[in-house]
């Protein structure tokens, strides 16, 4: 079976502020085609960063095919649970307060171990925060984008 992958909010809003990156994003979820999957958390993320009727019609449009065909990724009670205890791990064993992390840190990891769950790749912009989230979740895979 050929891999999965997921794309981290990062990569979908660097391609929409960008003129240069849009035609990448479209070339690489031409490339992955079946083979993507997205994750609620991004639209979560994309859905609440959209501020204008124009960004909540393109969130919609971006997603709809993905939805159609149920091509999701969708936490699980699972991966809640597992979530809290990766930021239990990183808050005792690397020292890092969660009040200092970064606002999306939350939902990173939710993203991570919902990636991990459903044998799915997530490609990111983010190598920091998903190299110390992998460190505590066993299997979680990611490959960075530039």
């Amino acid at each position: 079976m050929a891999e999965l992958i997921a794309l981290d909010t990062n990569v979908y809003v660097s391609a929409l502020r960008s003129r240069e990156r849009l035609p990448e994003l479209k070339r690489l979820l031409l490339r992955i085609g079946t083979r993507i999957r997205v994750s609620a958390v991004v639209a979560l993320e994309l859905r609440a960063g959209a501020l204008t009727r124009a960004h909540e019609d393109a969130v919609e449009e971006l997603f709809a095919p993905y939805v159609s065909r149920a091509r999701l990724l969708v936490p699980s009670f699972e991966c809640f649970v597992q979530a809290g205890r990766v930021l239990s791990a990183i808050a005792q064993k690397e020292r890092t307060p969660l009040a200092d992390a970064p606002r999306s840190f939350v939902n990173d990891v939710l993203l991570a171990a919902s990636c991990r769950e459903n044998d799915v790749t997530l490609m990111t912009a983010n190598a920091r925060d998903f190299t110390a989230i992998q460190r505590h979740l066993r299997g979680f895979r990611f490959a960075t984008l530039s």
